[in-house]
C-alpha cells in the first residue's frame, strides 16, 4: 500500500514541479520575459542615442558644406577656435572672468 501511495504521490508532484520549472524558466531564464523586457528598454535607449548622433552628424555635414563654400568663414573659425591667422594679422583675445 505504501508503494502505491508513494507512486501516486510521485506521479502527482513530478508534473507540477516540471511545469513550475518551465514557467520559471519562461519568466526568468536567459530568453525569458524579464530579459526580453530589459532588451526592449535597451533598444529604446539605443535608438534615442542613434537619433541624437544622426542629428549631430547632419549638423556637422551642414557645417562642412558651408565651410567648403566660405573660405573667409573658415579663416574666421580658425582664428577663433585655434588662434590661427594669416601672417601679418593680429589676434585680440579677451579674458572672461
Amino acid at each position: 500500500m505504501n508503494a502505491l501511495l508513494a507512486r501516486r504521490l510521485v506521479m502527482t508532484i513530478v508534473p507540477f514541479v516540471l511545469m513550475g520549472s518551465v514557467v520559471l524558466m519562461a519568466i526568468f531564464g536567459d530568453h525569458g520575459l524579464v530579459r526580453r523586457h530589459e532588451l526592449r528598454a535597451q533598444i529604446g535607449e539605443t535608438e534615442i542615442r542613434l537619433a541624437e548622433i544622426e542629428r549631430e552628424n547632419a549638423a556637422l555635414r551642414r557645417q562642412i558644406r558651408s565651410m567648403d563654400k566660405d573660405r573667409i568663414g573658415v579663416q574666421r573659425l580658425a582664428a577663433q577656435e585655434l588662434l590661427v591667422a594669416p601672417p601679418g594679422s593680429t589676434i585680440y583675445r579677451f579674458e572672461t572672468e
